[in-house]
């Protein structure tokens, strides 16, 4: 789901850690592979071992660790980047020259979701006076994920070179993919729609990484979905899968889709494509309803012992997944209290739209629907059109007693996608009246 599930995959997309591993090829010496990333990082660290006092190499070593984070998940790729790009820093730490070190030390701060920290690196590399814009992206993502979408906005709009005369740009792309979740949260998917095409248009004409314009596709896929245009939400998950292979996101993505469709099957072997290139926990937790729809209890009960170990395998781990997990438990009725715990420790690094839906929505699973109804208005407060934002105020004002405005959000939620969800659209389509179960499918 485009805005659970978005903010879990990826730091945002970065046309300007893609420069820096592209540059590689001068510094380096080497040509432009299709796996760039794992080739570039054994380049520059032959070429490091030469040239030790070459910061500009490690400054592109720590955008190649990053990229290789990205596809392939795995959180120490992140740690490496920090070593290396400390390195570059402690070679030239105030210079003009040290703002594309810095820039990267805040999409790493942003990877692990410290998101205080990703502006503060920002907003030094953006007083060095490089005259690079780029880091503004960062500065508006940390900003997004603090939920000041105001402000957010504004550093977005900075994205821009007035020495660029035109045609596509890294800029442009930065701009375009990042306004275009702003505008879907903000309630106009069919903005939001349009900019994020214009990015992928400008992501293949720059030939950025696959990996990287899958990201852009799996995007795209997700507004659609969300609107209900299930054509279109396929046709970008397909897209991303063609130019990445390996594109777990849009595995699962069409896995999703593939479950609205009531195509179960389909959907579980997608989802298994996802879960073997990056054992995520929410990965998992799709399998797991699956198994419950596909009536597989023994392959139910192993996918809930992995979200368990995958959620709480290590503390990196554990501090990227609060929300998922919260959200997990309280959809199958478990762990109802840790539930709360999880969303709080969440909101206090977190403040988007998102984080305060879950908190809502563990609180009304906790019968304390008061306390729901008020984190529920900041979930709401910029009018996303969210069939599962609907739902969950749509029980928590039921649980209130307010029937009438609980069919109204119920009906909405249908009205923009009537297959929103592998249990909870049946259960819209039922009056609040009938009383029907909302938990989802869980073992007995």
């Amino acid at each position: 789901m485009f805005g659970t599930r978005q903010h879990i995959f990826s730091m945002r997309n970065s046309s300007f850690v893609v420069t820096a591993i592209l540059a590689i090829t001068t510094v380096a010496s080497i040509s432009a592979a299709q796996n760039a990333a794992s080739g570039t990082i054994e380049s520059l660290q032959l070429h490091l071992k030469l040239f030790p006092g070459d910061y500009k190499s490690y400054d592109a070593l720590g955008a190649a660790f990053i990229q290789k984070g990205r596809e392939t998940a795995d959180a120490s790729y992140y740690e490496l980047a920090k070593e290396a790009l400390t390195k570059s820093l402690d070679l030239v730490a105030s210079d003009p020259a040290a703002a594309s070190a810095k820039t990267h030390m805040a999409v790493v701060a942003m990877s692990e979701h410290h998101f205080e920290e990703a502006l503060s690196w920002a907003q030094e590399a953006l007083a060095l006076g490089s005259g690079d814009p780029s880091p503004w992206a960062i500065v508006g993502d940390a900003l997004t994920d603090m939920g000041d979408y105001a402000q957010a906005g504004d550093a977005y709009e900075k994205l821009c070179d007035p020495l660029h005369s035109g045609g596509p740009s890294g800029l442009a792309y930065e701009h375009d993919s990042r306004v275009a979740y702003l505008r879907f949260i903000q309630g106009d998917s069919k903005a939001a729609i349009t900019l994020m095409s214009n990015a992928i248009a400008v992501a293949l004409a720059l030939r950025m990484p696959a990996e990287n314009v899958a990201w852009s596709d799996y995007q795209l896929g997700e507004i659609c979905f969300k609107s209900g245009d299930l054509i279109c939400a396929e046709q970008a998950y397909q897209a991303g899968i063609n130019v990445d292979p390996n594109s777990y996101r849009n595995f699962a993505g069409l896995g999703e889709l593939r479950a609205a469709q009531g195509r179960y099957v389909e959907a579980s072997v997608l989802y298994q494509k996802a879960i073997a290139v990056v054992p995520y926990p929410m990965f998992a937790a799709a399998l797991y309803d699956l198994d419950i729809k596909l009536g597989r209890v023994d392959d139910a009960r192993k996918h809930y012992a992995l979200i368990e170990f995958m959620g709480k395998l290590n503390p990196i781990n554990q501090r990227l997944f609060y929300r998922e997990l919260a959200l997990f438990y309280a959809d199958h009725g478990l762990k109802l209290e840790e539930s709360v715990d999880l969303a709080k420790q969440e909101l206090g690094v977190r403040h988007d739209i998102y984080t305060w839906d879950i908190l809502a929505w563990v609180l009304h699973k906790n019968s304390r629907d008061l306390e729901a109804a008020e984190a529920m208005k900041h979930a709401r407060a910029l009018g996303t059109e969210d069939p599962l934002l609907d739902f969950h105020a749509a029980k928590i004002e039921e649980g209130l007693g307010h029937t009438e405005q609980a069919r109204v959000l119920l009906e909405r939620a249908l009205a923009l996608n009537p297959n929103f969800h592998i249990f909870y659209a049946a259960q819209a389509r039922q009056t609040p009246a009938k009383g029907v179960s909302e938990t989802g499918g869980a073992l007995q």
